[in-house]
């Protein structure tokens, strides 16, 4: 299959392809208040609305504070929409099929653990909003 790589929080992730729309920049993330401290805020993308998240600060990490304008990975899903701001963009490969294994081992000898979005906004449905 293939993944799409990033990293976030000091650990390499994983997408599969088939969920990323885009890879945005550029664009302003309008805050949110009352929000937990993952979710950077909303952005409007060609029609359509995405909460950004900062994963590596989702992921238990600390909060990514980027220079400048940060590359959103935006990913579509049935229904949902939601926007990633990872630490690094790592880019496209080939990973074999995992059998249902969240950690696999791409050729380039990176650990990748696999996530989807469905489990992302499980975790971001658990957060305490509001004050």
């Amino acid at each position: 299959m293939e993944c799409f790589i990033f990293e976030a929080a000091e650990k390499c992730l994983g997408i599969e392809t088939e969920y990323i729309y885009r890879i945005a920049d550029d664009i302003q993330i309008t805050p949110v208040p009352l929000a937990p401290p993952c979710y950077r805020g909303l952005i409007y993308f060609r029609g359509d609305l995405f909460d950004v998240i900062d994963v590596g600060n989702l992921m238990g990490g600390e909060r990514f504070l980027p220079n400048g304008s940060p590359y959103i990975i935006l990913l579509k899903w049935g229904q949902r929409k939601l926007g990633l701001i990872s630490d690094k963009i790592i880019g496209i490969t080939w990973i074999e099929d995992n059998k249902g294994s969240r950690t696999v081992f791409s050729n380039e000898g990176r650990t990748v653990e696999l996530i989807t979005p469905e489990e992302i906004w499980k975790i971001l449905s658990k957060l305490a909003y509001g004050p």
